[in-house]
């Protein structure tokens, strides 16, 4: 299921791709009034590759690649002009540091920029009205009901650009208000029927344990009818983006999570978090006087604040930060919404992550990394692995700055509740850890910080 998901952001960006050069070529048709030469077309070609990367990055750190969000609706439609403008202006700039070129930027820029909105809103737009088309879309059965299947029956509801429709659900124990919009199906005999009368395509096992001899044989029987099968946790993964700690026991860690194989990839992210560390701590030390007396004008108190947290393989580790909040009558306890305790240029700081800056430090000396779970206090990580299974585990992956779970839109505080969804994003990155995921995370972080989302 990741690689779909995978595949669809590849074609999705080489079509990209390909509009921007066929944009570029009609742009000077019509700056010139006619076909350009070999030369102008080679000419321009060099200079505008290096141009596109930007703009494909640019669309990147803007969501542009989102499949889990639609492509015809207005906040697209922001996010595309908001894009467009940051890139063209850039392109802009290029040609400004670079005044030795051989070619007139400035009018083809223009024209291209314009064209390349209206085209690229205009082919978007149609994918997106394909992909909510009747003859696109994918069926979808349930075997077996839980909690983590509504959940998603509930998600393909609202998100209908997703391409799939949840039909119907057998469970011989379900009853019709469960079921909900679904089609309930109760007799293992009905579901071979009900399949081909819903034209569903691809059925998602909720617990094989629970299945019968009887009702696997049926579902056995089905492989002539081309429908495809998918675990529960596979498929909530693809749509939701994080594991379903439900629908999963010991035997889903032996499947998928494999530290071994990830060695080259883990020696690859420590030197580029000690690179980009001791870049940040250069780049950012003379601005650290200015923080620090903000800092104390601010309330009295130390410039950091240090905190024990849980790091990789429970080894407790001190954390570094630029203090935030008021030392007087502070208990320590989490941050809550509107929190008194927050200083005015404690709440920029946040909002701009410049609080963590400090953590650099912490990623030097090899205790955090720039992407991964957030570390937690040792006393609320010891009640929460109480409370949620496999909390445990999202310590197998050294702490990050900024993870998963902080770009999922969603705020989420250390209670039980949010900590099981978080520990669900938390699960998602140690299965799916790669260079390619951190590059996600850290464009997404961007967005973040520029959207002024933290807290």
């Amino acid at each position: 299921m990741r690689k779909t998901h995978r595949h669809r952001q590849f074609k999705i960006l080489l079509a990209d791709i390909l509009l921007l050069y066929a944009t570029l070529f009609l742009a000077l048709v019509v700056r010139n009034g006619e076909l350009p030469s070999l030369f102008g077309i080679t000419t321009h070609v060099r200079h505008f590759t290096l141009i596109f990367v930007g703009w494909i990055l640019v669309f990147y750190t803007a969501g542009l690649y989102r499949i889990d969000r639609p492509f015809d609706d207005a906040a697209f439609a922001r996010r595309l002009a908001t894009s467009v403008l940051v890139s063209g202006l850039g392109s802009a700039v290029y040609f400004y540091l670079i005044p030795e070129s051989p070619i007139e930027p400035k009018t083809v820029i223009v024209i291209f920029t314009l064209l390349y909105a209206v085209l690229f809103w205009g082919w978007r737009y149609s994918y997106g009205r394909i992909r909510r088309g009747s003859f696109q879309r994918v069926g979808v059965g349930f075997i077996g009901f839980s909690d983590d299947v509504r959940t998603v029956v509930d998600e393909l509801a609202v998100r209908p650009y997703l391409g799939y429709d949840a039909r119907f659900v057998f469970d011989d124990k379900l009853s019709s208000r469960e079921s909900g919009a679904l089609l309930p199906v109760r007799k293992p005999s009905e579901i071979r029927g009900v399949v081909d009368d819903t034209d569903s395509d691809l059925l998602v096992i909720a617990d094989e344990s629970a299945i019968s001899a009887e009702a696997r044989a049926e579902l056995f029987g089905l492989l002539d009818l081309r429908v495809r099968f998918f675990r529960l946790p596979d498929f909530y993964e693809m749509i939701l983006r994080r594991i379903p700690i439900g629908a999963i026991n010991e035997a889903w860690f032996l499947e998928n999570v494999d530290l071994k194989s990830k060695r080259g990839y883990e020696v690859a992210k420590r030197a580029i978090d000690l690179v980009l560390s001791i870049l940040a701590l250069l780049v950012t030390a003379p601005l650290w006087p200015l923080f620090a007396l903000a800092i104390k004008l601010g309330s009295p108190g130390p410039v950091f604040f240090t905190q024990t947290r849980v790091g990789r393989f429970g080894v407790p580790f001190r954390i570094f930060k630029f203090r935030t909040m008021r030392t007087d009558r502070n208990d320590q306890s989490p941050t809550a919404v509107g929190d008194a305790r927050i200083t005015p240029f404690g709440g920029f700081m946040r909002s701009t992550r410049i609080d963590e800056i400090p953590q650099v430090l912490n990623i030097l000396r090899g205790e955090m990394s720039f992407i991964g779970p957030r570390p937690e206090r040792p006393d609320i990580a010891e009640e929460l692995a109480k409370a949620i299974p496999y909390y445990r585990q999202r310590h197998l992956v050294k702490p990050g700055i900024s993870g998963w779970d902080q770009v999922s839109g969603e705020y989420h505080s250390p209670s039980i509740e949010d900590t099981y969804k978080k520990l669900q994003y938390d699960l998602y990155y140690l299965k799916n850890m790669s260079l390619f995921v951190d590059l996600s995370i850290f464009f997404k972080t961007i967005m973040t910080v520029l959207q002024r989302e933290g807290r």
